[in-house]
């Protein structure tokens, strides 16, 4: 029988005395870590629990340690922090950015090159599941960014003629689990010396050598915020939402999707990879203790159709639980109807609900299905013109949206201007990144691509848009 640890990380205040008289005040990320112990216990994990000023970078370290001297091939660790994030100057040059992201505990903040080294101990086989419901983010340009966020939401309500529900819908009022930067800047000052000395044992992130499976939901992607809320935090309230006490059935990534529906536009979880792929880590449903009893190969993937595979009139029916370039390319469409979407390719909640509303604007039955009539509907409504089933001879510089089949799509690097690399720079968009649609592959976009690999575990991180980018950004 495998065995199942779990660790939960939070933290609702930290010492003031360690962050220049910042306590770091939240809400609900101890209610946070007890859910989520609940959780663990309900699947038989040993569980252990730090809060507040248990949750010190000694006690973090040493639960952590002493799992990876524990747990063997095939067995799990569950390890899940609520509180804030922050960043520390990068000292060994293996940050793009030259930052460091870090956890908020309760006495110093834990460097990402602590966490690597970290995974670097425990044994090959070994699934290690994080959720991190914090925030990763540090320069002015990303707080600039969440502080415009009201002023967008409004903009979004006008356009499709709806009105702020309450209090409780203007997310940009709740507190975002982020160090303040002249907190986080006046810390790295005072306690630079020791943040490089801690980077420097821990090494460069780029050289552990993982071989254990590490699995990461975070709260957001790198250049947004997570938030708290009136009980848990928004990331850890949508994830026992989709949990449904046990009730969901699906695998990691359908977790993740599931949660990221959920979420406010402003607030995409991330899913990011470490150390040895796993696939049958993935499939299983989230936080099994045992093992999948025979490794499983990733699904085949079905031949790609390009984004309109086919006429209006023979497009296939779709549901809630889809995943293909068809849902890719409804949701293209409703979102050139106004329709507040990710082109992500899967038919979640939010996407069933785009497509309800879209029924009732068009006096159709809103049964949230996609059949011939709704089909026709959105193809003869949507401002984006149906491109002809037969691809022109020579594709022009910046069309169509998705110019090849996933599988044949070419490697994109800096200096190309093409239409594939504006559908990239769409999918990039679509994750939550800030980058011009123009169909050229600048430095801006090259960044973003970088920075795309880091969070989803793809290697080489260098900018260059291959088979195994595509993979993650088509998925």
């Amino acid at each position: 029988m495998a065995t199942g640890l779990s660790i939960h990380i939070g933290l609702n205040f930290v010492d003031a005395n360690a962050y220049n008289g910042w306590n770091g005040q939240l809400n609900g990320c101890v209610n946070d870590a007890n859910a989520l112990k609940a959780v663990a216990d309900s699947l038989s994990y040993r569980s252990t629990i730090l809060t507040n000023g248990q949750a010190t970078s000694i006690r973090v370290i040493q639960e952590i340690g002493r799992a990876a001297q524990t747990l063997r091939a095939g067995d799990i660790m569950w390890l899940t922090y609520s509180g804030h994030g922050g960043q520390v100057q990068d000292a060994n040059s293996d940050e793009a950015d030259a930052m460091d992201e870090t956890w908020v505990l309760y006495d110093r903040e834990l460097i990402d090159d602590e966490l690597h080294a970290l995974w670097s101990q425990f044994e090959a086989g070994v699934r290690i599941c994080v959720l991190s419901d914090s925030c990763h983010s540090g320069t002015v340009a990303k707080m600039t960014w969440a502080e415009d966020i009201q002023a967008a939401h409004e903009r979004r309500r006008a356009r499709e003629g709806r009105k702020a529900k309450s209090s409780d819908d203007k997310i940009w009022e709740d507190t975002a689990k982020a160090m303040p930067l002249d907190i986080q800047d006046a810390v790295n000052v005072r306690d630079k010396l020791m943040y490089d000395t801690l980077q420097w044992i821990s090494g460069s992130s780029r050289d552990a050598d993982v071989r254990a499976s590490v699995l990461l939901i975070s709260g957001c992607q790198d250049n947004q915020l997570s938030y708290d809320g009136s009980y848990y935090g928004q990331f850890t309230g949508a994830l026992l939402q989709v949990w449904d006490n046990g009730a969901f059935t699906g695998d990691y990534r359908s977790f993740h999707h599931d949660i990221l529906n959920l979420m406010p536009l402003e607030q995409s979880p991330n899913y990011f990879k470490v150390g040895t792929p796993n696939p049958a880590f993935e499939q299983q449903k989230p936080f099994t203790v045992e093992p999948p009893a025979v490794p499983t190969q990733p699904a085949t993937p079905p031949t790609t159709p390009p984004t309109t595979p086919t006429p209006s009139s023979t497009r296939p029916t779709l549901r809630r639980g889809d995943s293909n370039e068809h849902v890719r390319y409804l949701q293209e469409q409703l979102r050139s109807l106004g329709y507040a979407l990710v082109a992500d390719g899967y038919f979640g909640d939010r996407t069933q609900a785009a497509v309800r509303q879209f029924q009732t604007d068009e006096g159709l039955q809103a049964d949230g299905i996609v059949g011939p009539s709704t089909w026709a509907a959105l193809e003869a409504a949507s401002l984006t013109p149906t491109p002809p089933t037969t691809p022109p001879t020579t594709p022009p510089t910046t069309q169509p949206t998705t110019p090849t089949p996933s599988g044949t799509r070419p490697t994109l690097r800096r200096g190309d201007t093409n239409g594939d690399v504006r559908y990239l720079q769409q999918l990039l968009r679509d994750y939550g990144y800030e980058v011009t649609v123009d169909g050229v592959f600048g430095p801006m976009t090259e960044a973003h691509v970088r920075d795309f690999q880091r969070s989803f575990g793809i290697h080489p991180v260098d900018g260059v848009v291959g088979p195994d980018t595509w993979a993650e950004l088509e998925f």
